[in-house]
């Protein structure tokens, strides 16, 4: 997956991802919204051909790349659960 960042500001932030639709942006935008210093997580996945992503977010009191690694730690850990719970069946 490759991320190329559109814009960079201290409340905002705007990245593509290549070679990704609608499961990881969506996803990562749940993961986003779960932080209260998250105001906006949305996705705009473009034509289908076109194979990426735009994501936004816009947060208040919090640095939008530090609510990014929050929200992929956070996944991280679900998916990690997730490993455990199907293990052990």
């Amino acid at each position: 997956m490759e991320m190329n960042i559109l814009k960079d500001d201290k409340d905002e932030l705007v990245f593509e991802l290549k070679g990704e639709q609608h499961t990881y942006p969506a996803l990562l935008c749940w993961a986003l919204l779960n932080d209260p210093k998250v105001r906006v997580a949305v996705y705009d996945a473009g034509h289908p051909l076109i194979g990426k992503s735009c994501i936004r977010i816009k947060t208040s009191g919090k640095s939008p790349k530090k609510a990014l690694e929050s929200a992929v730690s956070l996944l991280g850990s679900e998916f990690s659960g997730l490993e455990r719970a199907s293990s052990k069946k």
